[in-house]
């Protein structure tokens, strides 16, 4: 049993000192081979320009820079139109009735109601029931959704306009009317003729007190943003208006007479303007407003520009030197519609692009160095641009 052990281990000791063996072999062998056939054993890309080798990838760069934005000034400012702010108050009729008549006798009784609705009863003031009386013996019941309003004998026709509570009053109101009974006179009937019955009311559109004005601003205008500015210059009479609140996007940034016929800028935070759509809101409750003048203004940081970095080696450089390779800087676009144009500096050395076409190259054979090398891409229009290349081929 012991025997048979030791004789398996020394086995296994031999197998792995073969194996062994065996991969320090293999390893001698591929670092003895051509570069070529070694590249291709290993799965690497080898270039060879005119039988000079360029081990490692033909391509120097290869990125995808995306949207670069472009802004041609330092300020945007966006010219609102002018915005009036007042309020009217005029009389408006609620509910009219040609005419009324209720009675009350011992065996026949007649009542009627009268209903009118208000349709805004914060802004709705000075409610009154105005009739004149063509007939009248009794006293006069009046009933405001269930409460005595009137409680009176009538011996003219000219009946002073009676003002309705203002606490009594519901979006829908109904006016009960009746008369008083006889009492122990039997054979009498108290009636009232009412005529020309109007219910009237002051009421005030409050809608011209505020303004809402809609505006856009652009997600480069957006992602660039500095510092923000509102100016406005407000034409009013200062013992005649209360405040004046203005609101950026709902955020409140202005609550305060402002100082009538001066204009006035307020610095606000660039958080509070949105890209795409925005909206400044005037509003006053009181009194009358001409604000003119609004302006929004953007004051933009100043714009960082991409910069793409990429190694020339030795080999790549002696060859441009030499003349056998050329190497080329490749962009592709999203379209070939739209106007593509930027300013490269490469190196340190200007060069650019106007086009139209999908893709474009350029030959950068001058402007290289041995080592690293830079690319920095300044738009001189919104650019998309899908993939940047540097690479080497043969000439």
């Amino acid at each position: 049993m012991l025997k048979r052990s030791h004789r398996a281990q020394v086995s296994g000791t031999s197998a792995a000192v073969l194996v062994a063996i065996i991969t320090v072999l293999i390893i001698i062998y591929i670092l003895f081979l051509p570069p070529k056939e070694r590249a291709e054993l290993l799965g690497e890309n080898i270039s060879t320009i005119d039988g000079i080798s360029i081990s490692g990838n033909a391509t120097l760069l290869s990125v995808s820079p995306g949207r670069l934005d472009y802004l041609p000034q330092k300020e945007v400012e966006h010219t609102l139109p002018t915005v009036n702010l007042f309020t009217t108050t005029k009389a408006e009729v609620l509910e009219s009735r040609q005419s009324l008549y209720v009675k009350n006798a011992w065996f026949d009784k007649s009542f009627a109601n009268m209903t009118f609705s208000v349709s805004d009863l914060p802004n709705t003031k000075n409610v009154m029931l105005v009739f004149n009386v063509k007939k009248y013996s009794g006293r006069l019941l009046l009933k405001l959704n269930g409460y005595d309003i009137v409680d009176n004998e009538y011996t003219t026709p000219n009946i002073e306009p009676i003002q309705l509570p203002e606490r009594l009053l519901k979006d829908v109101n109904t006016i009960e009317v009746s008369v008083s009974g006889v009492g122990w006179r039997f054979w009498r009937t108290n009636e009232y003729i009412l005529e020309d019955i109007k219910i009237a009311a002051d009421i005030t559109d409050i809608s011209t007190r505020e303004a809402t004005i809609p505006f856009q601003v652009s997600s480069t205008e957006k992602n660039n943003l500095d510092r923000v500015y509102v100016k406005f210059f407000a034409d009013c009479e200062v013992k005649e208006v209360g405040p004046l609140n203005i609101y950026l996007n709902t955020n409140r940034i202005f609550s305060s007479v402002p100082d009538c016929g001066i204009a006035r800028s307020l610095e606000v935070s660039p958080y509070l303007l949105l890209s795409g759509d925005n909206t400044l809101i005037f509003k006053t409750e009181k009194g009358s407003y001409l604000i003119d003048n609004i302006i929004v203004k953007s004051q933009l940081k100043a714009m960082t520009y991409p910069t793409y970095y990429f190694e020339a080696n030795e080999s790549v450089y002696d060859n441009v030197v030499d003349g056998k390779i050329d190497v080329v800087l490749y962009f592709e676009f999203v379209d070939d519609i739209e106007k593509k144009k930027a300013e490269l500096w490469i190196n340190n050395h200007q060069r650019g692009f106007d086009t139209t076409a999908r893709e474009y190259t350029m030959n950068i054979n001058t402007l290289i160095k041995e080592g690293n090398n830079v690319i920095e891409i300044k738009p001189k229009a919104i650019l998309d641009i899908v993939n940047m290349k540097v690479y080497v081929q043969k000439k």
